[in-house]
C-alpha cells in the first residue's frame, strides 16, 4: 500500500502540477441551501425520490469530515459536484457546492457550463459509469501522509455510504483526455474525485 501510494503521487505531480497551481474557484454566496445536522447524535436519515435529501448528505458528510483534524479537512477542501436538479432534495440548482458545517449551510461557489458538462461526459465515459452527484478533493502537499490521509477520507465516505444503504461509489482521478489528447483536470486544482450512485448501478471502483 505504501509503494502503491508513492507511485501514484508521483504520478499525480509529474502530471498536473501547472494545473494543480491554479484554482478559479472562490468562497462566494451567490446562492445558499441552508440544511440541518445533528452534531451529537448517528442520525443519518432516509432518502426519498433522489439519491440524498439534503440533510441526509450533509449528515452523512459531517459524520466523516468529523473523524480528521479540521485543518485537514480545510486543505483537502471537499467540494460537491451536483449534475442533475432531483440528485439531491432540496438543493434545486446544479454546481458545485461547498459545506459550511458550522453554519450549517451549502454554499454553492460556481455553476457548471455546457463544456464542463461535456468534460464530464467524457471523464465516466472513460471510467464506465454514470453519475450526477461527486465529491472533489484537493491534494496540494507532496507529501505520502497527505494522500494516505486523503484515501481514508474517501474510504470513511464509503463506509457511511454502506451503512446509509442504496448507495455507492467510484473513487477516480478527476481528469479527462481532451480531443487534443491531453490529460486535463475537471475542476484544477481538484485531483481525486468520488462519484456516488445508487447501488448496484456499477462495480465499486477503487484508484490503483
Amino acid at each position: 500500500m505504501m509503494e502503491m501510494n508513492n507511485q501514484l503521487m508521483q504520478r499525480i505531480f509529474g502530471t498536473y502540477q501547472d494545473q494543480m497551481n491554479r484554482d478559479y474557484l472562490q468562497p462566494s454566496t451567490s446562492h445558499i441551501v441552508s440544511c440541518s445536522i445533528e452534531k451529537h447524535h448517528k442520525n443519518i436519515g432516509e432518502t426519498q425520490n433522489s439519491l440524498f435529501h439534503k440533510n441526509t448528505l450533509a449528515q452523512i458528510l459531517f459524520e466523516v469530515f468529523d473523524k480528521f483534524e479540521p485543518e485537514f479537512i480545510q486543505a483537502i477542501s471537499p467540494l460537491i459536484i451536483k449534475l442533475n436538479q432531483d440528485v439531491v432534495t432540496g438543493i434545486p440548482n446544479n454546481g458545485v457546492y461547498k459545506l459550511d458545517v458550522d453554519n450549517e449551510i451549502f454554499v454553492q461557489l460556481d455553476q457548471l457550463g455546457s463544456n464542463q458538462f461535456q468534460e464530464v461526459a467524457v471523464h465516466q465515459k472513460q471510467l464506465g459509469i454514470k453519475s450526477n452527484l461527486g465529491i472533489s478533493y484537493k491534494l496540494l502537499r507532496k507529501d505520502k501522509e497527505t494522500l494516505d490521509a486523503l484515501i481514508k477520507v474517501m474510504k470513511q465516505l464509503n463506509y457511511f455510504l454502506s451503512l446509509h444503504g442504496g448507495v455507492e461509489s467510484t473513487i477516480a482521478i478527476a481528469d479527462f483526455v481532451s480531443e487534443h489528447q491531453e490529460k486535463k483536470l475537471l475542476l484544477p486544482p481538484y485531483i481525486f474525485i468520488q462519484w456516488l450512485y445508487p447501488i448496484s448501478s456499477f462495480r465499486d471502483s477503487y484508484i490503483s
